[in-house]
């Protein structure tokens, strides 16, 4: 078996020679007529090799720029200024990790921004509504939880000046990043998954990994985790049914979601907190309760007033018709 093998190589070998002798011009055009092999990948690698290059390349550009923001504040900015500076250096860290949703969208899956979820003629009155939806529910978290249950008190920030600078700095830095990190979660991932391997799934993993992002946050906890699901759970179902899947609503509810409560209600924002002077309210919490009535340091996040607004977000969402416009 082995010499009729190498009988048959080397007959193919003296047929290849004998065609470049006689023609070389025709041997060439018919070698470059030969398709180029090809490595054909399972259509599901190819969705989490670019989710996950798009995930990564997210938090590599955000860093880098979050790092030189920093270094900008740090070099010339004056300490007074320092905090609202740090939410404008947030907003254009997420600015650039937002472009890079869009240039993954349009240059590696070779799709419109509107197939994303941005028709730009729906946004004034969905981002409205998801900014009413939003402010019922922190309303709720911090007007009657905070204050009725955890009996928590309250401060205001009495240099006026600085406080409408911060809270409007505030909203224009958490517009950016609300839109930025729907656009990923709630865009690429949840559309890539969805059209991969069906909603479920889809809204499913999307969720977890959104909850995941949050992991390194300080305070991080279990009802924090829980919380987190939820939120992704329910902002993922609110694009598809009542959205009808675009990102506007789904970007203001997570704007100000993060707005209110750590610029203008002053509580930890997923851990992460912020100086009572760059703040309009200051709401302090009663830690001597437990974890979960003041959130254990996470903030709102943290508490099961967020577990009941995010599964009542969810009820509504369900009572929708699924469809995709």
């Amino acid at each position: 078996m082995l010499h009729l093998v190498q009988s048959g190589a080397a007959h193919n070998i003296e047929r290849f020679a004998l065609a470049l002798c006689n023609d070389p011009v025709e041997f060439w055009l018919s070698f470059r007529r030969i398709a180029p092999m090809r490595v054909a990948l399972p259509g599901g690698l190819l969705v989490v090799i670019r989710v996950l290059a798009a995930v990564f390349t997210y938090v590599a550009v955000f860093d880098a720029t979050a790092l030189v923001m920093y270094a900008i504040g740090v070099a010339i900015v004056p300490d007074e200024a320092r905090g609202t500076f740090g939410l404008i250096g947030l907003g254009i860290a997420e600015a650039a990790a937002l472009a890079t949703v869009l240039v993954f969208w349009r240059v590696m899956d070779r799709r419109r921004l509107r197939g994303l979820g941005l028709n730009p003629e729906l946004a004034k009155r969905q981002w409205l509504r998801g900014a009413g939806v939003s402010a019922l529910m922190m309303g709720f978290i911090v007007l009657a939880w905070y204050t009725l249950v955890d009996g928590a008190t309250w401060d205001v920030n009495t240099d006026a000046l600085r406080a409408a600078a911060v809270v409007s700095s505030g909203l224009a830095g958490f517009v950016v990043q609300g839109a930025a990190e729907e656009l990923l979660f709630r865009g690429y991932v949840l559309t890539n998954l969805q059209e991969q391997w069906g909603l479920r799934w889809a809204v499913a993993l999307s969720a977890a990994g959104f909850a995941l992002w949050h992991a390194m946050n300080p305070a991080f906890n279990a009802l924090a985790l829980i919380n987190l699901v939820l939120f992704g759970i329910a902002t993922a179902l609110y694009k598809v049914r009542v959205d009808h899947g675009q990102l506007w609503g789904v970007c203001a509810i997570h704007t100000v979601w993060n707005w209110l409560q750590q610029i203008v209600f002053g509580l930890p924002n997923s851990g992460l907190t912020t100086p009572r002077d760059d703040v309009l309210f200051s709401v302090m919490p009663n830690a001597s309760l437990p974890d979960p009535i003041w959130g254990g340091g996470f903030g709102p996040e943290g508490t099961l007033a967020a577990s009941l607004v995010l599964l009542a977000l969810i009820g509504v969402t369900l009572r929708q018709p699924a469809r995709r416009g």
